[in-house]
């Protein structure tokens, strides 16, 4: 425990170490100049953390015991994991220079959000339909900050933006080593990452490595006592209730597909009193924590039929490769791309070769088991609320199961890459003493991971730079520049660009 405890402070310290150095940069960033320097001091900055944390791994690889050298790797995996989403907050804090509004300005979705959060903080009743957590979230930080709501967004998605790395790596090492869980959860997670409603998705990269984790505990029951069932049970309806209040979508789409997995694997033969304790105490657990808003979700009208179709609701609907949300349009003359076999792309033929790797090396593993079973299950629901768009005019959500069998297809295809990895190193005797360690030192076989994670927040972070294009996910950021604050003023370059400030004092820096 102390363990993970050392790597969660690593983790976040590094995503908010980097988030903190950034908000140094001085540029515009609504003039494309200033933006592409604010990209290049980003990636400098970056290159120094990243090689000061290469030499230190692997000098310690080379000075200390080979006892210790599990605790630098943890530690430098841990490190990265902060990095990787470190780099990205610190780009959205270059997008939001000199403007204290967040992405998207208040407008949207947090319109309702943040009525519904005044309303809640001010003693009002409100729709339990929705998960409660970023209302509660919201409220908090406005007031502990003595600022207005739509002000305090703007760390909430600094934050939660920095903190997808640490989330995902955490998580992935409740069943994978370091190694595994920077390599393959981290790496994964890059598509999912949203500086825009990052709590939405935070939940995704957290839930599906619990999911797992609760299924590799119910296929051991039967080596339970009573006692450790119930603590087990109820630990896992804990975890799975507080993910719950903050995002629920992803719990409908991988429901079926769990329950399906844990009635197949669980061992009712040999354990099967454990199995009943283990399932009525998650389930009660659960409920206890999550009944503020799944007595929402419970009620006649608690149902989404929502009506908002969007680009992605007129794509091919078996098209998952690439995951937009319903953000602007930005993708082109034509999606989903052509594809070179068929009309389906390189990319996809990647996924579909790893998903055979992960199947024919360990189909009987619990996280190949959980994962098969959450994307067949959102798959399943996909294509069947798609079909009846046509009948019911509605659209129930079912694009953002894109999210869910594109994270789970990139897992399992780099856990099958890993594994086949390491069968050919167990058999050509290319490991170290431990006999699955390699020989080179870890922070050097990192190296070309930080080179992705690099390139990847350099890509994520561009796109969301000021644009005035209303089809760009870059009006976001633009939008939070060009409308004026609560008080009336405008942002530092707001005026130049369109701001109408509404009060004499002058813009604020």
């Amino acid at each position: 425990m102390a363990g993970i405890g050392i790597e969660a402070l690593v983790s976040i310290g590094t995503a908010f170490g980097f988030l903190a150095w950034s908000k140094d940069i001085n540029v515009d960033p609504l003039d494309r100049k200033g933006q592409v320097s604010g990209l290049a001091a980003l990636q400098l900055r970056f290159a120094v953390l990243a090689g000061v944390l290469v030499v230190a791994m692997v000098l310690t690889h080379r000075l200390l015991a080979p006892a210790h050298r599990p605790y630098i790797v943890r530690a430098g995996c841990a490190a990265i994991a902060g990095l990787a989403t470190g780099l990205v907050a610190g780009g959205i804090a270059v997008a939001l220079r000199g403007t204290q509004l967040p992405l998207w300005a208040g407008g949207g979705d947090y319109q309702w959000i943040l009525e519904w959060t005044a309303a809640l903080w001010s003693g009002q009743e409100i729709s339990d339909h929705y998960p409660p957590a970023v209302f509660w979230m919201i409220g908090a930080w406005a007031r502990l900050t003595d600022q207005p709501q739509v002000l305090a967004l703007k760390d909430l998605q600094l934050a939660g933006t920095a903190l997808f790395g640490p989330a995902a790596y955490l998580a992935w090492r409740l069943v994978l080593r370091p190694l595994w869980a920077v390599t393959v959860g981290v790496l994964a997670m890059l598509p999912m990452i949203e500086p825009v409603k990052p709590y939405p998705q935070i939940t995704l990269v957290m839930l599906i490595p619990v999911l797992v984790k609760f299924l590799s505990t119910v296929r051991r029951a039967d080596r339970m006592t009573a006692r450790r069932a119930l603590l087990a049970g109820t630990l896992a309806g804990l975890g799975l209730g507080l993910l719950f209040l903050l995002y629920s979508g992803w719990f409908v789409w991988c429901a079926g597909g769990m329950l399906v997995a844990v009635a197949l694997t669980a061992p009712w033969r040999t354990g099967s009193r454990s199995v009943l304790l283990l399932g009525g105490a998650t389930v009660v657990s659960f409920v206890l924590v999550g009944w503020v808003h799944l007595r929402g979700l419970l009620a006649p009208t608690g149902g989404t039929s929502d009506d908002y179709f969007y680009f992605d609701t007129d794509t091919e609907p078996a098209y998952i490769a690439m995951w937009r949300n319903d953000r602007p349009a930005d993708v082109g003359p034509v999606w989903p791309p052509v594809g070179e076999l068929g009309g389906v792309g390189l990319f996809t033929l990647l996924l579909a070769v790893g998903l055979g790797l992960a199947l024919a090396l360990a189909w009987r593993r619990s996280i190949v088991i959980a994962l098969g079973a959450c994307a067949a299950s959102a798959w399943f629901l996909r294509m069947w609320l798609a079909s009846e768009q046509w009948e019911t005019q509605t659209v129930r959500l079912y694009p953002r199961t894109t999210a869910v069998v594109l994270y789970c297809l990139l897992i399992l295809t780099g856990f099958g890459v890993l594994l086949a990895v390491q069968r050919w190193h167990d058999r050509t005797g290319a490991t170290g003493p431990a006999g699955r360690e390699p020989t080179a030192p870890a922070g050097l076989l990192l190296v070309p991971l930080l080179f992705v994670f690099a390139s990847a927040g350099s890509a994520t972070v561009d796109r969301y730079l000021p644009d005035e294009r209303t089809n760009h996910a870059g009006y976001f950021a633009w939008i939070a520049h060009t409308t004026p604050y609560p008080d009336g003023r405008c942002s530092r370059w707001g005026v130049a660009h369109g701001c109408q400030p509404t009060t004499d004092r002058v813009p604020a820096d």
